[in-house]
């Protein structure tokens, strides 16, 4: 398949199935690897039948994924592109495929374990499995993976310029913003809790959230969380349990609350309440079922 070409002149004689998302602007985008995604589909008797680039073109909406007859919609991005990705297509009946191609790639891990793309496809070529996922959702942001609330969202800034190697603004403006906004920004927590924490995480399950709060009382604890989010996964972080609820109120001294939203910056001020919600989409997932 020509890699260039539009989607629009993208389609063969049998009625389009499977498309592909890719962000071209991702640090971690290899034209390569995206070549060998769409052959692991040929192999697997699902050709791809038009590759949507973004941030150059326009994410799928449900009316242009009906129109075109897709029934396969295969997302190989980063937690943060994905998450814009199912914003766009929410709606739309078909089958979501997740792909490991970002940083810390928590979506694809929950479906499909740490399998590589080539297996994911293979199997889902194979013995195609469906399942609802829920999410937590605040305002009207939604997240797949979770939500992080508080100035330890700061981070999130330090593992961004560490993967385009900005190494004099990490050194000399992102880690010790990180750091102070760690140990001295206000605290955010949950009504009806009276602890306090730098950030508060609050993860879907699948009949209500998990919480819990990122402890960053010593510069100990605060570089154990940059070894964290530097090393792939944030909850590898110092944290206390905060238990399980469907709905958790936000409460902080501070006017807004950072959040990051599978990664991506938005925010939030006290009294804005996370909540369990359902994803409107179809998931595939190729990791082995858990033992009843």
């Amino acid at each position: 398949m020509d890699q260039g070409t539009k989607c629009a002149n993208a389609r063969s004689a049998r009625m389009t199935k499977t498309w592909l998302i890719v962000n071209e602007a991702s640090g971690s985008y290899d034209a390569a690897v995206i070549a060998d995604i769409v052959t692991w589909f040929a192999d697997s008797d699902q050709p791809v039948d038009c590759i949507v680039r973004c941030p150059d073109e326009d994410l799928p909406s449900p009316e242009k994924l009906r129109a075109e007859g897709v029934d396969t919609l295969t997302i190989y991005a980063g937690d943060g592109t994905t998450n814009g990705a199912l914003k766009a297509a929410a709606g739309w009946e078909g089958d979501v495929l997740i792909l490991p191609g970002g940083t810390m790639n928590l979506l694809a891990r929950a479906l499909h374990g740490d399998q590589p793309c080539r297996s994911i496809i293979a199997e889902a070529g194979r013995n195609r499995r469906t399942k609802k996922l829920n999410t937590v959702e605040i305002g009207d942001s939604i997240a797949y993976v979770g939500v992080i609330a508080g100035p330890t969202t700061s981070w999130a800034k330090v593992r961004e310029n560490a993967r385009h190697t900005e190494l004099a603004d990490l050194v000399f403006n992102a880690i010790p913003a990180a750091i102070s906004e760690s140990l001295g920004g206000p605290q955010v927590g949950v009504e009806g809790d009276e602890r306090r924490f730098p950030a508060i995480f609050a993860a879907p399950r699948d009949s209500s959230m998990a919480l819990c709060g990122f402890t960053a009382s010593t510069v100990g604890e605060v570089l154990s969380h940059a070894s964290a989010w530097l090393g792939g996964d944030f909850r590898d972080g110092p944290r206390e349990d905060l238990g399980s609820a469907r709905s958790a109120t936000l409460v902080s001294d501070a006017e807004t609350i950072g959040l990051l939203i599978d990664g991506e910056p938005a925010e939030a001020r006290p009294g804005d309440a996370l909540t369990l919600g359902e994803a409107p989409h179809n998931f595939i997932e190729t990791r082995a079922p858990a033992a009843p």
